[in-house]
C-alpha cells in the first residue's frame, strides 16, 4: 500500500470515527436529503451539521447539489463503494471477495 493510500483511507475512516456523521450517512442511505432536514433530525445547530457533512464530503462519502436556496446532500454512489472496496481488497484475507463477485 503506497503512502497516499494510507492517508485518503485515514481521511475516510477519521470522516466515519463521529456518530453523527455515520447516523447522517444511514439517513442518506434511505433518501437524498437537505441540509434543514438533517438538521431537524438531530439537536445540533445548522453550522455544526454543515461541517459534519463538508467533512463526509472532502472525505467522498457525499455529494452535495444546489437545487434553488438549498444543498442536497446524497450518498457519493461512485466513490462510496470505489474507496470501501479498494481498502478491503487491499487485505488478503479479503482478496478472494472481489475475485469471485462475492461482494455484489
Amino acid at each position: 500500500m503506497q503512502k497516499l493510500e494510507a492517508g485518503r483511507y485515514a481521511e475516510i475512516f477519521k470522516a466515519l470515527g463521529d456518530e453523527t456523521r455515520v447516523k447522517i450517512m444511514l439517513m442518506l442511505n434511505t433518501r437524498s436529503r437537505s441540509v434543514s432536514e438533517i438538521v431537524d433530525f438531530f439537536n445540533l445547530s445548522q453550522p455544526t451539521i454543515s461541517r459534519h457533512l463538508a467533512l463526509l464530503k472532502q472525505a467522498g462519502l457525499v455529494a452535495a447539489k444546489r437545487e434553488g436556496q438549498q444543498v442536497i446532500y446524497s450518498l457519493d454512489e461512485k466513490q462510496l463503494p470505489e474507496s470501501m472496496s479498494s481498502f478491503l481488497a487491499s487485505f488478503d484475507c479479503c482478496t478472494e471477495l472481489f475475485k469471485t463477485g462475492k461482494n455484489k
